[in-house]
């Protein structure tokens, strides 16, 4: 068995539990290989920017690039341009539609 990362995972992370939900995709993201986008909840996009500044300064100081991970906040657009962006390899959703 062979593991091959996709590249860049596009994450939409709904508003309730946004460190645990931001966290499971972000840290199963970058150890297998890839970097990560996700665009958080609109409520919850104050939390988010600590989590991933944490997120940012634990790949600084382990040698990695810090741009692996990205949070993108804003609304059902952001999303949407999320989803439909070439660059995004993979797509994953947690909630309901």
């Amino acid at each position: 068995v062979e593991y091959v990362p996709f590249g860049v995972l596009g994450v939409i992370a709904p508003w309730n539990y946004p460190f645990h939900n931001l966290l499971n995709h972000v840290i199963s993201g970058i150890f297998s290989g890839n970097a990560v986008v996700s665009k958080v909840s609109e409520h919850t996009s104050w939390s988010s920017k600590y989590f991933s500044d944490i997120c940012r300064e634990a790949l600084k100081v382990h040698g990695h690039d810090p741009e692996l991970v990205q949070v993108v906040t804003g609304f059902g657009e952001a999303g949407e341009a999320l989803v439909a962006c070439s660059d995004v390899d993979k797509v994953i959703f947690t909630g309901s539609p």
